[in-house]
């Protein structure tokens, strides 16, 4: 299994390597079958060339940018939110949303959201005790 995986991987470096040959004769006298027939090779050429980009560059830069995200997230969650300053600009709602009591919107997180003229829910338990 191993093998044949190697054996798959060399070819396509073999190929991602390779540039297509010149045209066996000028182009204005090659029919359409013939200019078909050579506008394969490239295009060979450049699949293999992307698969190898896809999994040996994209795959290890998307992981590793998902390996960030989730270092910087986890540092940033270890504290408090800024306190809640009550903007005219920010708190401007025309209605109310159509579910349950109407404040809090439809992905709506106790710690990270406020409630338009309450602020944070937290912050409010908080107070009353």
């Amino acid at each position: 299994m191993i093998q044949r995986a190697l054996g798959v991987l060399r070819g396509k470096l073999a190929n991602a390597r390779a540039t297509a040959p010149p045209p066996p004769k000028p182009v204005d006298q090659m029919n359409l079958i013939e200019i078909t027939e050579y506008n394969k090779i490239p295009s060979m050429i450049s699949r293999d060339r992307w698969w190898l980009f896809t999994w040996f560059v994209m795959l290890p830069v998307t992981i590793a940018t998902g390996v960030n995200a989730w270092i910087v997230e986890s540092e940033h969650l270890g504290h408090d939110p800024p306190p809640f300053i009550p903007y005219d600009h920010l708190m401007e709602q025309k209605r109310d949303y159509p579910w349950k009591d109407g404040k809090k919107s439809l992905f709506f997180h106790p710690k990270y959201n406020v409630i338009k003229g309450e602020g944070y829910i937290w912050q409010a338990n908080e107070d009353a005790e």
